[in-house]
């Protein structure tokens, strides 16, 4: 099976629509062989000069890349808000020094750490208003997803994702998104 990389659309104000593809473009580690995007027509020029991006390799595109001067080649880089709508703009410099994991070679530790959750009480009402899950690694917590409670109705409605472990939040997803999903339960 050849792989396949995972994007997402929407209007920004509802769910987004999942769409895949077969890589067919190298962007990342200096145009090397690892094809790593799909060429399509994100702009409307009727050219399939730009590309969504998989710069970490795990399947699922971060990058909307935009041909803007139409000479063949992105130009103009966007991450998604969460939303579907791909509005952050991102330097291209900030993009290359990214560490790309080789496809070709087995991961040597692919089982997952326990998950560990922590509760929040922001209000300190008693409830808990927010849930991190992440993995203990190293004796410190890691936290990779963020449950919020965002119109303090006792149930957790967003979630917010860390998909490469830097610390800050790649993706946010509201609870009919399927990707609302808990690791903990």
């Amino acid at each position: 099976m050849d792989p396949a990389i995972e994007y997402f659309f929407g209007t920004g104000d509802g769910p987004t629509t999942r769409w895949s593809g077969t890589p067919d473009l190298a962007l990342g580690v200096s145009h090397s062989d690892a094809l790593d995007a799909i060429r399509l027509d994100f702009d409307g020029d009727g050219r399939r000069d730009d590309a969504m991006w998989d710069t970490d390799a795990d399947g699922v595109a971060d990058v909307a890349a935009i041909d803007t001067d139409d000479d063949g080649e992105p130009d103009a880089f966007y991450r998604d808000s969460g939303a579907g709508l791909w509005d952050r703009p991102v330097a291209r410099a900030d993009l290359t020094g990214e560490q790309l994991p080789r496809r070709d070679v087995p991961d040597q530790n692919p089982r997952l750490p326990a998950a560990q959750v922590t509760r929040i009480d922001l209000d300190d009402d008693g409830d808990p208003d927010a849930e991190m899950v992440g993995a203990d690694r190293g004796g410190r917590i890691v936290g990779e997803r963020l449950y919020v409670d965002s119109d303090a109705d006792g149930g957790h409605d967003v979630v917010l994702v860390d998909t490469n472990g830097d610390g800050i939040a790649d993706a946010a997803f509201d609870r009919r998104d399927p990707r609302f999903m808990r690791r903990d339960r």
